[in-house]
């Protein structure tokens, strides 16, 4: 256990005084700035809508369906620090250090894994307090705009978000940690995400609601079939629940992402490069002793 935090920990503060991810973080405050801009008619032109005009854009609701619709934009970026979290080892040649020391492959992994989490929820995190910034701005509808809560800005991060950075991450993780590239998972990722926003539509359309909100992984279908009936008021007052379609949706992914994850850590072996391009593999055994030459 103490591998484990001491690697997450060095993982997570690395990572948080880099450029790239305030710069990730700096993008995401501002793109959320501006939908909540535009849904709050401070931008002409724009239209941006949570079902009804009437509906204010920090209800529970429009804070729900902005954290899906900006967390999917972001998948590019879960797949950019998941993926560098154990990809950089291999990159920088560090791999022989780690795979030398006294630490297990669970310990390695699971503390990269959980660093790169943390850092990722640093960065998203932008998508809220973006939003609330957002409400700030001139031009902003007053009558758009209802009482300021705690509860629908975390409550999204707890059941969709962080959910989502789990399971997504942790595939692009896994990618990375067995080919020990970048270029799968980069590619895996806006495969991932123009595959998901070519067939919304269909998965929308499908009759059998429940398989159509099961194989969605971001939660977004099973999210809106929970709340598809609810009044203009039900919109502007409750805050989505964490149940139905949407709980067993998150908690199906879940159960993949750990299958996934737990294969990936059987499956990996300590290697480092070796002459003449191979490599050799580290099952956990002490090396041989080098034979006297004849």
């Amino acid at each position: 256990m103490d591998a484990f935090l001491a690697i997450a920990g060095f993982e997570a503060r690395t990572r948080l005084k880099r450029l790239s991810t305030w710069a990730y973080f700096a993008v995401f405050f501002a793109l959320s700035m501006l939908w909540i801009a535009a849904a709050g008619g401070a931008i002409e032109g724009a239209i941006i809508s949570f079902g009804s005009g009437k509906v204010w854009i920090n209800s529970p609701y429009a804070i729900a369906q902005t954290v899906v619709f900006l967390g999917m934009v972001a998948l590019t970026v879960i797949g950019a620090v998941m993926g560098r979290a154990i990809q950089q080892d291999a990159e920088h040649r560090t791999e022989a250090f780690f795979h030398t020391a006294p630490i297990g492959r669970l310990a390695y992994l699971g503390g990269r894994f959980a660093g790169a989490v943390v850092v990722l929820v640093a960065i998203l995190s932008s998508i809220a307090l973006g939003s609330l910034a957002g409400l700030a701005l001139p031009g902003i509808d007053p009558d758009r705009v209802g009482p300021v809560r705690l509860a629908p800005y975390l409550i999204p991060y707890l059941t969709i978000l962080l959910p989502n950075v789990v399971v997504l991450g942790g595939i692009f993780f896994c990618l990375a940690a067995l080919t020990r590239r970048m270029l799968p998972v980069y590619v895996g990722s806006v495969v991932l995400l123009v595959g998901y926003l070519a067939a919304n539509g269909l998965i929308r359309k499908l009759e059998n609601k429940t398989l159509a909100s099961m194989i969605d992984p971001f939660g977004s279908v099973a999210m809106s079939r929970l709340t598809e009936y609810w009044s203009i008021a039900e919109r502007n007052e409750w805050l989505v629940p964490f149940e139905g379609l949407l709980a067993a949706n998150r908690a199906l992914w879940l159960a993949l992402a750990a299958v996934v994850l737990a294969w990936t850590f059987r499956r990996y072996r300590f290697s480092q490069p070796r002459e003449g391009g191979r490599r050799r593999v580290d099952d956990g055994a002490p090396p041989a002793r080098n034979r006297r030459n004849a």
